[in-house]
């Protein structure tokens, strides 16, 4: 699809991964077709992880282009100082005010 890989560059740099109401600093976001890829490490991760194993916390992207997404994580791969965590888009808009 043509401008595809071009929206996603854009959308990479302005992307924030956001859990209950704290910016979580990701290594990187990825936007792919069906959510993000973040690499994350340290307290990043952690509030990822207690977030998705029955903490309280919602976990959300905030992008310029896809607006504020409820988010669920599919895949967590751990390697190293930093681990890949798959966040899917649940279809779901938040309401930001």
């Amino acid at each position: 699809m043509p401008g595809t890989c071009d929206r996603r560059a854009n959308a990479e740099k302005i992307l924030e991964l956001i859990v209950g109401n704290t910016r979580v600093t990701a290594a990187a976001l990825e936007l792919t077709e069906d959510g993000v890829i973040a690499r994350l490490s340290g307290a990043a991760l952690r509030d990822v992880l207690d977030a998705t194993f029955g903490g309280p916390a919602s976990v959300q992207v905030w992008g310029q282009d896809i607006g504020a997404r409820l988010m669920t994580v599919t895949e967590i791969r751990m390697h190293g100082a930093t681990s890949t965590v798959t966040l899917e888009d649940t279809g779901t808009a938040m309401a930001v005010h």
